[in-house]
């Protein structure tokens, strides 16, 4: 159940780069998460975008606009369900998908992801509480299903 607040440079992707970047990392965030394939668990994969107004990105105290495409993510995920090697593929998505969504040119690609897991019993939704067996089930992780099945 991915929720990504995904924050871009100024002018980095036009509306089919937007939406080849955020395809690509929702793809690959129910991917680390093991998010089966089904409307119903996808759903759940929520990315919030936003996308700076020009005049408000700097890199070393200057101008940045022009310089740089970046994507920056802030990914809150419920601590037990990624593992080193589940994150380490997802930086590598994540970097492969901002390039291919920039459509080259002259900016340098720079991505970056904070992975905010949160503690058990810290996650409310919809009203309620959610911990990681239920959110194992409601979610689908074909990887926890023996948490699921425990919980």
């Amino acid at each position: 159940m991915p929720l990504m607040r995904v924050t871009m440079t100024p002018n980095a992707f036009d509306d089919a780069g937007r939406k080849t970047l955020v395809a690509a990392i929702t793809e690959a965030a129910c991917r680390a998460e093991s998010v089966p394939d089904r409307p119903e668990s996808r759903m759940r994969a929520l990315v919030l975008l936003e996308e700076l107004s020009p005049g408000c990105f700097y890199s070393a105290g200057v101008p940045a606009d022009d310089a740089i495409a970046g994507v920056f993510i802030d990914w809150q995920v419920s601590t037990g369900v990624l593992d080193g090697a589940r994150k380490a593929r997802f930086a590598h998505e994540l970097q492969a998908a901002a390039e291919s969504a920039a459509g080259g040119g002259d900016r340098i690609v720079v991505t970056s992801c904070v992975i905010q897991e949160v503690p058990e019993g810290q996650w409310a939704q919809t009203g309620a509480i959610r911990r990681l067996p239920e959110v194992s089930t409601l979610a689908g992780f074909e990887h926890l299903t023996t948490i699921a099945s425990h919980g």
